[in-house]
């Protein structure tokens, strides 16, 4: 007789990169919004200073550990002055897939972009397996989302790079969340 035993963690979601619905942006109360939660250790407060006039990335990691938790692509337009330092800070939300971002100089829309990777810390709240029947059926619709200051949600067209990734192009600085509307 032949015993096996073995254990693992949740097997990532392999989806080719593609839009992730919502496509269109379009705004939730953020009420109606069911967002990621991350169970890993918060990656710290970053602020960096850097030339414009060329691309730059910001790569934040859970804390103590060498697994991303997102990473901050800049292209050489992202900002009107090139030749000109700017400060780039980045403060995680605590318990989620979110991030603060702020900046020195206004940020050009769409010359940013950010992907969050949840393959390690995927942490579904429990209201989602309620509402979406898995974690696969929730993970499918996890979008991007800017925070408005009058508590709604702007869902940005996001993408799947990656199995457990996802990108979406940033409109300017300010506070965005991975989540699935509701």
């Amino acid at each position: 007789m032949i015993a096996a035993w073995g254990c693992g963690a949740r097997q990532p979601v392999t989806t080719p990169e593609s839009p992730v619905i919502p496509t269109a942006p379009r705004q939730v109360p953020l009420s109606r919004m069911l967002v990621l939660e991350t169970s890993g250790p918060p990656p710290p407060d970053t602020s960096v200073t850097f030339t414009t006039g060329s691309p730059h990335t910001i790569v934040l990691y859970h804390a103590g550990e060498n697994i991303t938790f997102a990473s901050l692509r800049f292209e050489a337009g992202a900002f009107a002055d090139s030749g000109q330092a700017v400060q780039v800070a980045v403060r995680p939300r605590p318990g989620i897939y979110g991030l603060d971002i702020a900046a020195s100089l206004p940020l050009r829309e769409n010359q940013a972009a950010v992907v969050f990777e949840y393959s390690r810390y995927f942490s579904a709240p429990a209201r989602a397996r309620q509402v979406f029947g898995s974690d696969v059926a929730f993970d499918r619709a996890l979008a991007v989302g800017q925070l408005l200051p009058d508590g709604q949600v702007e869902l940005v067209p996001s993408t799947r790079p990656a199995a457990d990734n996802l990108r979406a192009a940033l409109p300017a600085a300010g506070s965005y969340l991975v989540g699935a509307p509701h």
